[in-house]
């Protein structure tokens, strides 16, 4: 009996969760880390202590490495450096790894463990706005949208990629901590709740999960769903008790009626909030852009990514480091500056081009600002807010014709001030590679910075089309 007391106690720790931090780790804060792993006396402690640091905390892979030189045995080396994987925050430089081991069974079980995964999915991280004012003559005018009160789901795709992770656990209390990280990084639907503690062997671990998930369940009125992941009639009645005195939070959906600010006739600076793209978000898509198979695929997935979303001077940095050609990474440090929210540090990427380029960016910047600021004093009101421009494409998506949806594209360009890169999301609404042509040819004229045009001529698929739109701004031009 007192052997099982001492058991029990030796095991309780490890259901002592922490929500995981996808934040990096700062290096002295990490260097107090490191110092705690090492100055333990066995090397099975060690690993203890390192993973449970890398249940808390997302880490780089140079901080694995620090962590692993500090093993004196080839298999904890090996087991720690699969066992921290799936919150690594640059997995992608995971095989700068490999040199750390001396046996080649070890480098080869690396190997062999990476290829049987998927780079891991980093949780989301609060975005923070970067707000630019100046003086502007605004008039009033209100827009319906929606919003979502509340956190969002966890989605598929991330899902998938935690559950896996979570399956792949030996031990049942190893794999009942991780659904719990889980739950305390996200919101989870009551079906993806259902499908984690179906994951638990144990009937008591899936009750303990069933409880502890439902705070951070996103439809909290359908956890009956998560219900029927539980075997036995009496945890189910005991999940009902618990549940019986909770409160229901339901997060709805909302139309509200918003006043918007638009930038009248004026030769000052017009105000716009632009977020950059949230931490998470961007580890993410830095991780696919990386792992297409040539520079130009990873060309065409950054300026893809970098259409939906807003980027700081870092993040367009740190594309532009993955790209192996400097052609490539000038292209896309052009492409990339109508997107940036800090486009006063522009310098920061600027430097990680070669010399002989940094005067050719700065020409190209200076040239899209004078011409901005020229288009600014001759036409009036600056460009479409990003928010009445997404309201505008949802009124054209929800049109059935091809027809229609072009005039009323048509009517966009007529009655507001777009982008280039506002013209070329309209054109990919569109399914006809006609309507597409005739929709950039249209849109040419009446385009704020028609010297960023390339844009929208990606947009185009077939090579007579872009040769055709080429002759039509050939002959505007002359």
């Amino acid at each position: 009996m007192k052997t099982i007391i001492t058991f029990l106690f030796l095991i309780v720790p490890f259901f002592g969760l922490f929500a995981q931090n996808s934040t990096p780790l700062p290096e002295a804060e990490f260097e107090v880390h490191r110092a705690q792993i090492a100055g333990q006396s066995f090397d099975s402690k060690r690993l203890i202590k390192a993973k449970e640091l890398s249940d808390a905390q997302y880490l780089q892979v140079g901080q694995i490495e620090a962590i692993i030189k500090g093993f004196s045995l080839e298999s904890n080396k090996l087991e720690y450096a699969q066992y921290a994987y799936s919150t690594t925050l640059d997995a992608e430089n995971y095989p700068d790894l490999m040199p750390l081991f001396r046996l080649s069974t070890s480098k080869e079980g690396l190997k062999n463990f990476l290829a049987k995964r998927e780079i891991p999915v980093v949780p989301k991280a609060v975005e923070k706005e970067v707000t630019e004012t100046g003086e502007v003559v605004k008039t009033e005018s209100t827009t319906t949208v929606k919003t979502t009160t509340g956190p969002s789901p966890m989605d598929d795709k991330s899902f998938a990629a935690a559950k896996r992770s979570a399956s792949e656990e030996s031990f049942e209390s190893s794999k009942l901590r991780r659904v719990k990280q889980i739950s305390d990084a996200n919101y989870l639907l009551s079906s993806q709740v259902k499908e984690l503690v179906e994951l638990l062997s144990f009937e008591s671990s899936k009750l303990d999960y069933a409880q502890y998930a439902y705070e951070k369940t996103y439809d909290q009125a359908n956890y009956d769903i998560a219900k029927e992941g539980l075997k036995h009639s009496k945890s189910k009645e005991t999940l009902t008790a618990f549940l019986k005195d909770k409160p229901v939070k339901e997060y709805k959906v909302e139309e509200e009626v918003i006043k918007k600010k638009i930038t009248a006739t004026s030769t000052t600076s017009s105000t716009t909030t632009k977020t950059a793209m949230g931490y998470g978000d961007f580890i993410n898509a830095k991780n696919k852009i990386t792992s297409q198979t040539s520079d130009a695929k990873k060309l065409e997935e950054a300026q893809a990514i970098t259409d939906k979303n807003n980027l700081s001077t870092e993040q367009v940095k740190a594309i532009i480091e993955i790209f192996l050609f400097e052609d490539n990474r000038m292209k896309y440090a052009k492409y990339a500056y109508p997107k940036t929210t800090d486009q006063a540090n522009y310098t920061v990427v600027k430097d990680a081009l070669e010399k002989e380029n940094h005067k050719l960016l700065e020409d190209y910047i200076k040239n899209i600002n004078k011409k901005a600021a020229e288009k600014t004093l001759a036409t009036g009101p600056s460009e479409l807010s990003s928010e009445d421009f997404e309201a505008l494409k949802q009124k054209l998506k929800g049109l059935a014709l091809e027809s229609h949806r072009l005039e009323r594209a048509k009517t966009i360009v007529d009655r507001s001030k777009v982008s280039a890169m506002q013209v070329k999301q309209i054109n990919e609404l569109f399914e006809l590679e006609e309507t597409r042509l005739s929709f950039a040819q249209y849109a040419y004229t009446k385009t704020l910075n028609p010297e960023d045009y390339e844009i929208v001529r990606n947009s185009l698929n077939k090579s007579t089309s872009k040769y055709t739109l080429d002759r039509f701004i050939k002959e505007k031009t002359k």
